[in-house]
């Protein structure tokens, strides 16, 4: 449900004249800030201008402009400040701010930073951060495949023709170090996975994720599973979410290119606090040791058997996904929230609170909620010679 609010911030005192200009400051600020959420378009960003504190999170980004649409996507962040140079934070920082009011507490000079607002709104497909390529800059790792291109404008339409490319790095024909990896376009995925950050057992309360792409799925309720209770593939992790059963784990590594198989801590496991563990994994040769484990679930990834399913349409009965709400929203049943989130492009999942909950005024609350999905480098070097970018269709 909501996540527990953070007490209000603490503000100095200030001397008359001190706190009409700051006043004023804010009033302009504000000014650009509606102009902004009015029109939906980019507000002005303001080089070697800093909004000092109030961070809630750390990406990186390659540009201000992507800063800004990571802003906007998150839950809750209302305004940043995107580092290029610093002599103590790596380049390329996007810091995601949030205060209760929207503004900024403070704003400072600084060289090679860029400060901004969210949008009001944002469409990432429609957006220049994701058709443009950034020259000299590379995007470190997480490679799922490299392909001969001939140049940058192609590795970028190969990696928009890949349905699991989220980015690239291309290598140019001038790049020294290692002549043999020229002409490379190297295709790599490293999105956060929508899956909720926390899962609570919790009474009188109904979870859920936005079927909104269960059309595209070829996969129905007399697709094979693939699902073996009570065994567990040690080891070979790649990575771990949490997920509310074994279909759901088994559907986020189906999603994922690298996710070969799959180990699920179900809600019965009390052995430690690994209750809803869902374990990505992967291996050279495909094939998963295994063990026999009590209240776990293994399987593999459904990309394999050439099955495709891209959503969950489940309720989950007894289960908060608590934290990251976007918004709440009075309604009558757990359909009508599921459906609200499947309205709204931003939201990928839900908790509804029924007529029987505890807390009275929460009764029929719908909580809509989201994470960051949009593809994420997870490093950003400066590299000569070679060009990066993402797929035109984040």
């Amino acid at each position: 449900m909501r996540a527990t609010l953070q007490p209000p911030e603490q503000r100095q005192q200030l001397p008359a004249k001190a706190a009409q200009d700051k006043i004023m400051k804010y009033f302009i600020l504000l000014q650009a800030f509606l102009v902004c959420a009015t029109s939906g378009q980019d507000p002005t960003l303001l080089e070697n201008v800093d909004f000092p504190g109030s961070d809630i999170e750390r990406i990186l980004t390659p540009d201000a402009e992507c800063c800004q649409i990571y802003c906007t996507a998150h839950f809750r962040c209302t305004f940043f400040t995107f580092i290029l140079r610093h002599p103590d934070i790596p380049s390329y920082t996007c810091l995601l701010k949030f205060t209760n009011n929207g503004l900024p507490l403070r704003r400072a000079t600084l060289a090679n930073v860029v400060s901004g607002f969210r949008l009001s709104a944002v469409d990432p497909n429609k957006h220049s951060c994701f058709t443009k390529t950034y020259q000299d800059v590379d995007f470190f790792g997480s490679d799922i495949r490299a392909v001969i291109q001939e140049n940058p404008t192609e590795c970028q339409d190969s990696c928009t023709n890949s349905p699991d490319c989220q980015f690239f790095t291309y290598v140019t024909e001038q790049y020294n170090p290692a002549p043999e990896l020229r002409k490379l376009c190297f295709q790599k995925f490293a999105t956060k996975l929508p899956s909720p950050p926390v899962i609570n057992i919790l009474g009188n309360v109904v979870s859920g994720f936005s079927p909104r792409n269960c059309d595209d799925s070829t996969c129905d309720a007399a697709c094979p599973e693939f699902l073996i209770p009570n065994v567990d593939f040690p080891g070979n992790d790649l990575d771990r979410v949490l997920a509310p059963d074994a279909e759901n784990c088994q559907l986020i590594c189906s999603n994922h290119p690298r996710c070969q198989y799959f180990t699920f801590f179900t809600e019965e496991w009390t052995a430690d606090n690994r209750k809803f563990f869902c374990y990505l994994k992967n291996s050279a040769t495909m094939t998963p040791s295994f063990v026999r484990l009590n209240n776990v679930v293994s399987g593999f990834s459904l990309r394999s058997f050439g099955i495709k399913r891209r959503c969950s349409d489940h309720i989950f009965k007894g289960l908060d996904f608590l934290g990251n709400d976007r918004a709440v929203v009075k309604v009558d049943s757990d359909q009508q929230c599921q459906q609200l989130c499947k309205e709204d492009p931003l939201c990928q999942f839900f908790t509804f609170v029924d007529g029987d909950f505890s807390n009275v005024a929460q009764r029929k609350d719908c909580y809509t909620k989201s994470v960051i999905a949009l593809p994420q480098p997870v490093q950003i070097r400066i590299i000569k010679d070679v060009v990066s970018g993402f797929s035109r269709i984040p």
